[in-house]
């Protein structure tokens, strides 16, 4: 067979395998989320800016922390770097999750007011992504779980020892 007939038969074989695997339906499983699909401690970071009313420019950066109910409930805390100024704050607020595992917060700090945000679950809950929905605010970030749960490893049965005595084996 020629180097041209053998591409040539290697050419129809593929195209062969690749009609099949697209006619073939891919069966994906969908994740369904809720309340309780956003549960435990999250380490959170986010950066942006805004606009004042004269056009002024000021930068935002924000790490912390927030427990979540896996109910709907919120409590956590923050350092936040506005244009230069630090402070640091208590939060508590609220979250909805829907079964596409987007969803919004909502987050009071004595500091910053409310803040409104919507998030987007991955990781199977154990992250988020998050963009502030509050006019002429420009702050987004993530969140990462704290500790996940670590799946249970299998752990193999030990045999009994007997003690020896240290007396009986100089003997």
């Amino acid at each position: 067979m020629s180097v041209f007939s053998a591409r040539k038969v290697f050419g129809r074989l593929a195209m062969v395998v690749l009609a099949g695997a697209l006619a073939a339906p891919v069966m994906l499983a969908d994740t369904v989320c809720d309340a309780s699909s956003l549960k435990g401690a999250f380490a959170f970071r986010l950066t942006g800016t805004n606009f004042d009313n004269q056009g002024y420019l000021y930068f935002h950066n924000v790490v912390g922390r927030l427990v979540s109910d896996g109910t709907g409930g919120l409590t956590g805390s923050n350092t936040y770097n506005y244009d230069g100024t630090v402070f640091r704050q208590t939060l508590t607020g609220s979250y909805t999750i829907s079964d596409d595992c987007t969803g919004t917060i909502t987050i009071s700090g004595a500091s910053s007011g409310t803040s409104h945000f919507d998030i987007v679950l991955t990781n199977n809950g154990q992250e988020a992504e998050i963009v502030q929905t509050d006019s002429g605010v420009s702050l987004s970030g993530s969140m990462k779980m704290q500790n996940p749960p670590v799946a249970a490893t299998p752990t193999t049965p030990t045999t009994p020892t007997t003690p020896t005595d240290p007396a009986a084996q100089k003997k």
